[in-house]
């Protein structure tokens, strides 16, 4: 009797097992791509188990991703999330460090907003994404140093916004990206000491504005940026002493503003420039004495 009972609960096991396996799969054992429809919130790790659960192998939600009130300084679910069809928001976590469980997140359709997280130091959970089709911001996450995770993000189809991030001493996780759709701004990030590295920034659709940066010494290595289309706008960053290497630009769609940069010395980075289309406004730049 010992062994009959054992043998059926090693038949009920392996049947299980066998069920599991199959789930979200082919019969070779490849990932069947799912569609989720609708917005999906996160608040809880049961939530993102519940998800994970629903979407099985490989998914795509269709609509919108919130994950928002989380008490989790961990966030590790969402493992098998490949793409979101509509807008990623990330904002209000008081406790979440970093977002590790996105971490096959490869495009986002929509809006990626990643705001007002007060503990969060890094986003290496992203560092799979490559493309967001809308907007892009990163803002008022107070203890954010560094977005190294998002070194494989090349393409922002809308606007791309870093601002008031108080610790975020530099964006050297967007060495990647080439190209911006609207505008791209860098403002408020009083920690930022060097804007480097953007070397594959080959063109920005709108404004080009770096404004507000009370520790910013040096715009340099921006040498693949051949095109603004609307504007470009440095200008209120105190510390900066030089603006050098973006020797491809050559076409400002509209104005050159450099204004109120007590420190600036040089602009020589801007020396190919043939073209401004609207306005061209320096001022209030001290000891800027030539533009040669």
């Amino acid at each position: 009797m010992i062994a009959a009972a054992s043998l059926l609960v090693l038949l009920l096991v392996l049947a299980g097992c066998g069920e599991d396996a199959s789930v979200g799969s082919t019969p070779n054992g490849d990932c069947e791509d799912n569609i989720l429809p609708g917005d999906r919130i996160v608040r809880s790790r049961a939530d993102a188990d519940a998800l994970e659960k629903e979407g099985k192998c490989n998914y795509t939600i269709a609509g919108d991703l919130e994950i928002t009130r989380l008490d989790l300084a961990l966030f590790e679910g969402l493992n098998q999330l490949s793409a979101i069809d509509g807008n990623l928001t990330i904002h209000d976590n008081e406790e979440l460090k970093n977002f590790e469980g996105l971490n096959d997140l490869a495009s986002v359709g929509g809006d990626v907003t990643i705001r007002d997280n007060d503990e969060l130091v890094d986003i290496e959970g992203l560092s799979f994404l490559s493309a967001i089709g809308g907007h892009f911001s990163v803002s008022h996450n107070d203890k954010l140093t560094t977005i190294d995770g998002l070194i494989k993000l090349n393409a922002v189809g809308g606007n791309a916004r870093i601002d008031n991030n108080n610790q975020l001493a530099n964006i050297d996780g967007l060495f990647g990206l080439t190209t911006v759709g609207g505008n791209f701004t860098i403002a408020f990030n009083p920690s930022l000491e060097l804007i480097e590295d953007l070397s594959n920034l080959s063109s920005v659709g709108g404004d080009f504005v770096i404004e507000d940066n009370l520790a910013l010494t040096a715009l340099e290595d921006v040498s693949s940026l051949k095109e603004v289309g609307g504007s470009l706008r440095i200008g209120r960053n105190a510390a900066l002493d030089m603006v050098e290497d973006v020797s491809s630009l050559t076409d400002i769609g509209q104005d050159l503003s450099i204004y109120s940069n007590p420190r600036l010395t040089s602009i020589i980075g801007l020396a190919n420039l043939s073209r401004v289309g609207g306005n061209l406004n320096i001022y209030n730049n001290e000891k800027l004495t030539t533009l040669a």
